[in-house]
Formats: C-alpha cells, structure tokens, sequence
C-alpha cells in the first residue's frame, strides 16, 4: 500500500468517526485459573512468584527474600494492608524508610516494597496507583522491588482491568518484570530503567 492510499484511508476513517468517540476496548477474556496464569507468566518474564496462604506467610517470604538479597535498605508503601510485612521485613534488621524521605535517601534502597491495585494475568502485569502513601519513586528507584497482592485483585486482562478499575488516578505504573532494554546493539540489559529483580507473592482468597 502506497503512502497516499494509506493516508486516504485514515482520512476516510475519521470522517466516518463521531466527533470523540474512542476505539472500542474489546470484551474481556475468560480464563479457568487467572491466579495461575499471573504466576506461570510472571516467571516466564523473570519474575519470582509464589502463592501464599496469608498476610503473615507473606510477610515470612518477604523478609526471607530479603535476608537472601542482604538487604539493609527499604522503602515502603504507608498503607495498613501492608504492616505485617514491612514490621517483618523491620525486626529481621531491614531500615524503612519513609515514603516521604527525598529521592536521593529512597534511591539508596537496596528494595522497594509495594502492594498492587490490581494484577493482570494475561501479561503478568502489576498495576500500581500514585498518591502520597504510595509514591510512584517507590517501585522505580531500587534495584530490587517487591510486591505483595491478594488473589482477588488479579483480573484476566487489560479490557477487565478498564472494567474495573473506575476513576484513575494521576499515574499508573504497570510493571511486567524486571526492567530490561535492549536499545544499545540489541542486546538485552537488565535494570536499565528501574530494577533488576522482582517478586511478587500472591495471597489466597
């Protein structure tokens, strides 16, 4: 197709469009075992993730992935679903810090400790909201990040989560894995734009 057959046909398309109207977001997908899905395809992306019982074992892995990492430094959401975990992740000898501390006190982290708003299966993506309590700097800065988040939250896909998700806030962040790039001779670098590893520890319902 020629550049002026390619252009009539946007051309044509938009006057054929109603004035604002959006592309229609296709119907979600049914999958049997979501939950599954999420974890198989999150370590096929070089994730690490386990399903746990409770908050509490949770918390266990948290700080047990910690203490494999020697962590020293973390920063944290300020949220209460995630206290155990972080006063965890703190008597095992890790220093919060607190989500208000500067970006050049939260990019000496070692971790990045978060929950999820919500999980999609399809891509092993983690969505993660932006306020006060729960800065974006948070999941970015560290070299590792981990996240904790319920069954529940995990949806089948994008058009799901747009279902769902009702009024968004400034900023997202979707997360599918370790930060990786390949823009320099396309060879794949890991942590080029935000951390090296991630895990994630999926709790039942």
């Amino acid at each position: 197709m020629s550049r002026d057959q390619m252009l009539e046909r946007i051309r044509a398309a938009i006057a054929g469009a109603p004035a604002g109207a959006l592309p229609e977001v296709p119907a979600p997908q049914i999958f049997a075992d979501p939950v599954g899905l999420f974890i198989e395809r999150a370590r096929q992306v070089g994730m690490l993730a386990e399903p746990v019982a409770s908050i509490g074992d949770a918390a266990d892995r948290a700080a047990a992935w910690c203490a494999e990492r020697r962590v020293r430094r973390a920063t944290v959401w300020n949220t209460a679903d995630l206290r155990p975990v972080i006063d965890r992740v703190r008597a095992a000898g890790t220093e919060i810090l607190p989500p208000g501390a500067p970006p050049d006190v939260l990019a000496s982290a070692d971790i990045g400790i978060t929950g999820a708003e919500w999980g999609i299966a399809e891509t092993a993506t983690l969505v993660l909201p932006t306020d006060a309590d729960r800065p974006r700097l948070t999941s970015l800065l560290p070299s590792a990040h981990l996240a904790v988040i319920r069954a529940d939250r995990i949806l089948p896909d994008l058009p799901a989560f747009f279902a769902r998700c009702g009024p968004l806030p400034s900023a997202l962040t979707l997360i599918t894995g370790p930060s990786r790039s390949a823009d320099i001779g396309f060879v794949p670098v890991l942590g080029a734009h935000g951390p090296m590893a991630v895990a994630v520890f999926v709790i039942a319902n």
